[in-house]
């Protein structure tokens, strides 16, 4: 298994590479046969899979031993909740493992898997476990994530930023108290964050722009009226009522210290408009 573990990415780029008609061609077909019959090898993979440190390659594992015939889709399925369950146990959860749980349930086929999963309540607190939960259909978790966007915590608003790559905010109610929540943010670094995290939602709720706009001569941080000027150019004109913004944005706006930027861009724009 340590010879196999070293040749990994070579087996995997191999496998992936064999096309269909390739596999039925008779010589290899026979190999593969004999690798989906061999249960030794099997189990000696699987145990070593779930012994692996790195959640990523242990799901790479779990793909390939489908490929070989190892295990069934509800097998795979129960190994991808095994590999979940094992995070959730922990305490060293990141962004890197929000980001894997959410692309491994991109179809939503693990959310039936999530009522098997109970956390401590020093684990149900954290920001990471959260993410997973709502990774998995927890509406509850989900909530909790947005809260965590506007929370003063970096680590935590990257956190959600990364779940919401995934589960991107669609509900008008969520998108005005987030917008809200942002606009109460103190910390100027998770609050750029939070506001680029936001951009990416092309908005077109005239609450949530309007609570931006008054942001944006508030703030005495360039970042965040970059920000705020960032998703307006993202969002939807109709929405924006143009003469006001762009007078707040020509007296309220901050001196760039390197020259123009994206508020000047979204002025030209608002004018043009």
């Amino acid at each position: 298994m340590a010879q196999m573990r070293m040749l990994f990415e070579r087996i995997e780029k191999f496998s992936a590479s064999l096309t269909e008609s390739e596999r039925q061609v008779p010589s290899v077909a026979g190999a593969l046969g004999e690798i989906a019959r061999d249960q030794a090898a099997r189990d000696r993979y699987l145990a070593f899979a779930r012994d692996t440190d790195r959640a990523q390659v242990r799901a790479r594992m779990v793909q390939l031993a489908r490929s070989f015939g190892w295990l069934s889709p509800e097998e795979e399925r129960a190994e991808i909740a095994r590999m979940i369950g094992d995070l959730l146990a922990g305490s060293s959860m990141g962004s890197a493992e929000v980001d894997l749980v959410c692309s491994l349930n991109k179809d939503r086929e693990l959310d039936q898997e999530r009522q098997g999963f109970k956390l401590a309540p020093w684990q149900a607190s954290k920001v990471t476990h959260a993410a997973v939960l709502a990774c998995l259909g927890s509406a509850e978790a989900r909530a909790r994530v947005l809260q965590a966007l506007t929370s003063p915590s970096d680590e935590d608003v990257q956190i959600a930023q990364v779940y919401l790559r995934h589960r991107p905010i669609a509900d008008v109610k969520e998108l005005r108290v987030v917008a809200m929540g942002i606009a109460r943010m103190t910390e100027i670094g998770a609050q750029v964050r939070a506001l680029d995290t936001l951009a990416r939602h092309y908005l077109s709720d005239r609450e949530s722009l309007a609570e931006l706009a008054r942001l944006f001569p508030l703030t005495k941080s360039v970042s965040v009226q970059r920000a705020i000027a960032g998703i307006f150019i993202r969002s939807d004109y109709r929405a924006i009522a143009k003469p006001e913004l762009v007078r707040v944005l020509r007296q309220h706006r901050l001196k760039s210290p390197d020259g123009e930027d994206v508020i000047d861009v979204l002025i030209r724009r608002l004018q043009a408009a």
